[in-house]
């Protein structure tokens, strides 16, 4: 009887740790939304530097 317990508790861990280390629900398409993202605040940066070195 004890062994059914512990072959119980054993496999609700694993079944456990694998649903909460498997989180990756994010669609390729937000990755490719967050890129552009970055290089437009990239862009947004860069023209921020040109207008403080053409104003010195």
């Amino acid at each position: 009887m004890l062994k059914k317990w512990m072959v119980a508790l054993g496999m609700v861990s694993v079944l456990t740790l694998a649903a909460c280390n498997n989180n990756n629900d994010e669609d390729p398409a937000d990755d490719e939304q967050i890129e552009e993202q970055e290089q437009e605040q990239d862009q947004d940066t860069d023209d921020t530097e040109e207008d403080t070195d053409q104003s010195e």
